[in-house]
């Protein structure tokens, strides 16, 4: 293997994102509407570095125990040293399993709840809650 930046020497001036991306992403973090060209080719060098250099400790990582492949345990062993970036890959990747959960609640061929979580929060109905004037707070 060889040093990233020598890796990543071959895509220079080689844009990696799209121009509409690169403009989303700065607008969202407080840049004006129309970015200058010059902001987006140099951000779009900041992150493409950023990521092949992620991508080659992950990979040493990967190679230090054995493996071919890179698994999300490499890539949190190689910004180990960045609580923030960690942080952030186990927030999105704890959102990422939660949203998995709750699409497994639902059935997609009928729009019903899931037997298996659908059971847990079921409430059983008397006869006061058909009564229209037992309704507090309503309008």
């Amino acid at each position: 293997m060889s040093e990233p930046r020598a890796r990543a020497g071959k895509n220079r001036g080689q844009q990696n994102f799209s121009d509409g991306e690169m403009r989303q992403f700065l607008f969202a973090h407080g840049d004006v509407f129309d970015s200058l060209d010059t902001t987006i080719k140099t951000l779009d060098v900041i992150t493409t570095d950023f990521i092949v250099e992620l991508c080659f400790e992950a990979a040493r990582a990967a190679h230090a125990a054995g493996r071919q492949k890179v698994k999300l345990d490499d890539v949190k062993f190689a910004c180990r040293k960045n609580p923030a970036y960690l942080g952030k890959i186990e927030e999105i990747f704890a959102k990422k399993n939660e949203i998995d959960e709750a699409k497994k609640t639902f059935d997609a061929t009928d729009d019903k709840i899931a037997k298996t979580s659908g059971k847990v929060n079921v409430e059983t109905l008397g006869a006061e809650d058909d009564v229209l004037d037992a309704v507090k707070g309503g309008k």
